[in-house]
């Protein structure tokens, strides 16, 4: 019995030229979230809670945790188009960097959190958990490295 197969290749590609423009993505990392400032220092205290009393409104672990397949699935598409040339290898971290702080600020604007104290929505006059003057949420933002 004989088995056999055959391949052709339908275009002819630069390897590489195809191998430079995906290198230019290894070893990239993305954040996003706050960095630095004294928003800095609320986000942490709302995020986990405090011994005074805050209670826990984990916006950036339920951000992520929500979408980090969906995060994936973009960066996968996205890898997809380096390969063919489409995007830069420098986009896919500027991306998905903003379309991670973009989530996490839509996790706030969701308000699914701990109620408010009734001393702190008089003391705001509002109930809504994690804005208040919006420094926080204006804070979030994301880097590449």
């Amino acid at each position: 019995m004989d088995i056999g197969f055959s391949t052709t290749v339908e275009k002819n590609f630069d390897f590489d030229e195809i191998i430079t423009r995906l290198k230019t993505v290894d070893g990239q990392k993305v954040e996003a979230g706050i960095f630095g400032s004294f928003a800095q220092d609320k986000a942490m205290w709302n995020e986990y809670g405090t011994s005074r009393g805050i209670p826990a409104r984990p916006f950036l672990r339920n951000s992520q945790y929500e979408h980090e397949a969906e995060w994936s699935q973009q960066v996968g598409r996205d890898m997809v188009n380096v390969f063919r040339g489409s995007i830069s290898g420098q986009s896919v971290g500027v991306k998905l960097g903003k379309k991670m702080a973009d989530d996490i600020k839509s996790t706030i604007d969701s308000g699914n959190f701990a109620s408010l104290a009734l001393s702190t929505i008089r003391h705001k006059g509002s109930s809504r958990p994690l804005i208040d003057t919006g420094d926080m949420r204006g804070s979030i933002t994301h880097k590449e490295h």
